[in-house]
C-alpha cells in the first residue's frame, strides 16, 4: 500500500510540473536551469521516475509560485491552456459522440489514416527551444510541432518548403505572433512578416546533410545576365536588402529510428561579410558560364561560409560549409518515426 501511494504522489506531481511549466511557457532545460537542477531532471520527474526531495520542492513550488500543498494534490482542471498554450476549450462528450460516428463512416483506408494521426500525437517526443528564441515560444514550439507530427504519420518525407511556411504561418499566428506570407509565391524578396519585420524561409533535408554546417542548394536566381562573378555576389547582396531575418528547418538525419528537425536563423550580417569575400572562378569546369566561389574567411583564415555561383541549367546561387556555431538554433524537434 505505501508503494502504490508513492507511485500516486509522484503520478500527481509530474502533472502538476508539466502543467505549471506550460503556464510558465518554459521547457523541460529552461524550468531546470530556474531551479539550479540537472537539465534532465525535471525531465525524468514529468516522467515518473524520480522520488523528489522536500529542498526540491521547495524550490519547484518557489518558481511556479504556488505551495507544496499545491505541487502534490490533484486538479482536476490545473489549467485551461492546451500543450500549444493557446486557450481551449474540452471537446464535450456530444461532440466525442458525433466523432466516433463520422469515423464509423470512414472507408477502412481513411480509419487507418486517423488511427496513424492519433498514434502519432501519442508517440514519445522531445520539444526544445533556445531560452532566449523571441520568435519560437513555448506555444510556438508545442504548435509547429505538432504539424510536424500530422505530417509524419502519413509521409516519412521531409517538409517541403511551401508546407513550412504555411506550418510556420500558422503555428505563429496561433500562438498570438502575428505572421503573413507573402501573397505571391514567385516574390523575389522575402517569404513571410513576423511582426512585420521581412523574413527570408529555407529548408534543408538533402540526404548528405550535417549537423555541423548549414547548405542552402537554392539561395536565389541568377538570372540570365552577364555572368561576371563581382556583379552576381552585388545581386545577392542586393537581395538581401528585401528582408531582415532568415531562418531555414533543416531535416536532420534520423537518430536511430527518431526524425529530428531544427529551426536555425542565419544572420544577415553574418551573410553581409560576402562583400568582402574573396572571388574564384573554376577554370577547370565544363560548365558554361564556369561557376565561381565567393569565400568568406575569419581573421585567421578558417572558413566561415562559401558563395557558390552555379552557371547550370537554372543559374542559382547555393551558400556552402555555413558553419553552424556562427547561427542560433532557435528550436529543436524529435520524434518517433512513422510506422512502415
Amino acid at each position: 500500500m505505501v508503494r502504490k501511494s508513492s507511485d500516486s504522489i509522484r503520478t500527481v506531481l509530474a502533472e502538476n510540473v508539466k502543467n505549471f511549466r506550460r503556464e510558465k511557457e518554459v521547457s523541460q532545460e529552461e524550468l531546470a536551469e530556474l531551479c539550479g537542477l540537472h537539465r534532465t531532471y525535471i525531465g525524468s520527474v514529468e516522467r515518473h521516475e524520480r522520488n523528489v526531495t522536500l529542498s526540491t520542492l521547495e524550490v519547484l513550488a518557489s518558481t511556479f509560485g504556488v505551495t507544496i500543498p499545491e505541487l502534490l494534490t490533484e486538479h482536476k482542471n490545473p489549467s485551461n491552456h492546451d500543450q500549444t498554450g493557446e486557450i481551449s476549450a474540452s471537446i464535450s462528450e456530444n461532440e466525442i459522440g458525433a466523432l466516433i460516428e463520422s469515423l464509423r463512416r470512414l472507408t477502412s483506408a481513411q480509419q487507418q489514416w486517423v488511427k496513424s494521426a492519433i498514434h502519432a500525437f501519442g508517440s514519445a517526443c522531445q520539444f526544445n527551444r533556445a531560452p532566449n528564441s523571441d520568435v519560437v515560444t513555448q506555444a510556438v514550439l508545442s504548435s509547429f510541432g505538432d504539424r510536424l507530427l500530422s505530417h509524419h504519420a502519413g509521409s516519412r518525407q521531409a517538409l517541403s518548403k511551401d508546407r513550412f511556411e504555411f506550418s510556420f504561418e500558422a503555428a505563429l499566428n496561433a500562438s498570438n505572433i502575428p505572421a503573413q506570407l507573402v501573397s505571391s509565391r514567385t516574390n523575389r524578396g522575402h517569404d513571410m512578416t513576423i511582426r512585420g519585420i521581412p523574413v527570408s524561409l529555407k529548408t534543408e533535408a538533402a540526404a548528405s546533410i550535417k549537423d555541423e554546417s548549414i547548405h542552402i542548394s537554392k539561395w536565389m536566381e541568377l538570372g540570365r545576365g552577364e555572368w561576371q562573378l563581382p556583379l552576381l555576389r552585388d545581386l545577392f547582396l542586393e537581395h538581401m536588402q528585401s528582408y531582415d531575418r532568415i531562418f531555414t528547418l533543416r531535416r536532420l538525419k534520423n537518430a536511430g529510428a527518431n526524425i529530428r528537425y531544427e529551426l536555425v536563423e542565419i544572420p544577415k550580417a553574418l551573410l553581409l561579410e560576402a562583400g568582402n569575400c574573396t572571388l574564384e572562378i573554376c577554370t577547370n569546369s565544363r560548365q558554361n558560364p564556369q561557376p565561381g566561389y565567393g569565400h568568406v574567411r575569419n581573421a585567421e583564415g578558417q572558413l566561415k561560409y562559401s558563395l557558390y555561383f552555379d552557371g547550370g541549367t537554372e543559374r542559382k546561387l547555393q551558400i556552402k560549409h555555413l558553419r553552424k556555431d556562427l547561427c542560433k538554433v532557435h528550436a529543436t524537434w524529435t520524434f518517433g518515426s512513422a510506422p512502415a
